[in-house]
């Protein structure tokens, strides 16, 4: 009975075991999803910034190049609008005749000196002239909007009619609009052409697109590119992360699921004894068959209670429960009672217990608590101690900390074991043999680090255990510097 219940209660946390990696597995890809959409939308939101400053500068830089070649000489306009302009000497300058009321002559040209040679005067021009990326064109409209003159690879094609004329209207440029050409995509400026203060027509500059466009593409393309493998990177990384983030949770859970299944495991024998122990005296008409029956289940029954502390007290301690209750605590005394306390139990198993206790070393701590440790430590170095053998226990101050030492001559703890001496439910091979429930290493772990101290399990030189606690002391943790004389001592015994 006491088997199939075993196995019912280690199937059944099993599945809830199971049940919470699956949940763990979930959470990490939750959270991994959140962090990539995340990243997502702040590379979005960056890559709309990068696209957004970069098309207006490349757009501010066409319409540069386009109110520039709008206002750029050109010396065929006096001709092309049969204008009394130019120098006395002959010349087609046009000191008084430009876009947008220009007043006086243009830049680098004054009255009497040569034409400046006008923009792509080496290009071919005409409906059928090839259309180059960066290549603005120039077109000139009389009042009615009629094509004077055209310069540049689009010749007299007048892209964006209704833009000159709202410039000669206004008489302020138009910048800028975006017109279709044969398959291709123009960026277009307009302004009025003044003759002495009079709007005479207007200048329509054109520049292809494509190079803007290309350029737009490719940042584009980049971008994705970019979204993309840092998506897949991020997606990578995040999934390392969190599962690394999670991993201590997964220890925990598989802490939590050991300590139950031992503890379920240490809970089954004591009471499968009891069952035993109780069915055996019923069957029994003796009365002192009754008599040893009521006190073997008693002695169970202590162990039992003595389990369910144990395991209340780590628990406790887990959640931050257990507050210690610190006082000013004379350590010198408490190890030195402690030991004579436990002095007869140590005589009547034929071992020796010595206490080499350095005198006036006090400390804040909680009185109880250390005791306790006192007893764990006491306790695994007698059972694990022979008949003959010797179990010591020193306390000296170094410092502004307490060290004390508790050593066996037991076989020791195996090499393989020191590292797992402290955790909970742990017992070494050779402290089987006792009976104990592999907490109370744990307990006293707990604490000497609630009081900020450290503890370590060591073999000594010539055999057997040695565990060394150090605990801090306050400013006035020594008083005077005494030794005294080694005494005998005693302790409970299992290396739990």
């Amino acid at each position: 009975m006491a088997t199939l219940a075993w196995r019912r209660v280690r199937t059944g946390f099993d599945r809830i075991s199971a049940a919470r990696d699956e949940g763990l597995h979930r959470v990490a890809l939750r959270l991994a999803a959140q962090t990539v959409i995340l990243l997502l939308v702040m590379l979005l939101a960056l890559e709309v910034i990068v696209y957004t400053i970069t098309q207006h500068a490349l757009l501010k830089s066409l319409e540069s190049t386009l109110q520039a070649r709008a206002h750029q000489p050109d010396p065929s306009l006096c001709r092309s609008f049969n204008l009394p302009c130019g120098s006395p000497n002959g010349g087609s300058g046009f000191p008084d005749f430009g876009p947008g009321g220009a007043r006086g002559p243009a830049p680098g040209q004054g009255r009497g000196t040569a034409p400046i040679p006008r923009a792509g005067a080496s290009l071919a021009t005409g409906a059928n002239a090839t259309i180059g990326p960066s290549d603005a064109s120039a077109v000139y409209v009389d009042t009615a909007n009629h094509v004077r003159h055209g310069d540049g690879v689009l010749g007299s094609v007048l892209l964006d009619p209704l833009a000159s004329q709202t410039a000669m209207r206004s008489g302020r440029p138009q910048c800028c609009t975006t017109v279709t050409y044969r398959g291709e995509s123009f960026r277009v400026y307009s302004d009025a052409l003044v003759y002495r203060g009079k709007i005479v027509g207007a200048v329509q500059t054109s520049i292809s697109e494509h190079q803007y466009l290309g350029t737009m593409n490719t940042l584009l393309q980049g971008l994705v590119l970019v979204t993309l493998l840092g998506l897949a990177g991020s997606a990578g990384i995040s999934v390392l992360l969190t599962r690394r983030a999670l991993q201590p949770i997964h220890v925990a859970i598989q802490r939590q699921r050991d300590f139950v299944a031992d503890a379920a495991h240490e809970l089954r024998t004591p009471l499968a004894i009891q069952r035993t122990v109780g069915e055996v005296g019923l069957g029994g008409s003796a009365l002192e068959d009754q008599q040893t029956t009521i006190e073997q289940m008693l002695a169970e029954n202590r162990h039992l209670t003595r389990l369910v502390d144990d395991l209340s007290l780590l628990a406790r301690a887990d959640s931050y429960a257990v507050a210690l209750e610190r006082a000013p605590l004379a350590l010198s005394q408490l190890v030195g009672d402690t030991a004579a306390e436990l002095a007869p139990l140590a005589e009547a198993e034929g071992i020796s217990l010595t206490s080499e206790v350095q005198a006036g070393i006090s400390m804040s701590a909680d009185t109880t608590r250390l005791r306790q440790l006192l007893l764990i430590l006491l306790d695994n170095a007698l059972k694990q101690t022979p008949e003959g053998g010797t179990v010591g226990v020193s306390l000296s101050a170094h410092g502004n900390q307490a060290r004390l030492v508790v050593s066996d001559t037991g076989p020791g703890i195996p090499q393989s074991d020191l590292s797992r001496i402290f955790d909970r439910f742990y017992q070494a091979d050779q402290a089987r043999t006792g009976k104990g429930s592999g907490l109370g290493l744990a307990i006293g772990r707990w604490i000497v680090e609630a009081h900020g101290g450290h503890i370590v399990a060591a073999n000594g030189p010539g055999g057997g255990a040695v565990f060394t606690v150090t605990l801090p002391l306050g400013r006035s943790g020594i008083q005077r510097h005494e030794t005294s004389r080694p005494r005998p001592s005693d302790s409970p015994r299992t290396r739990e």
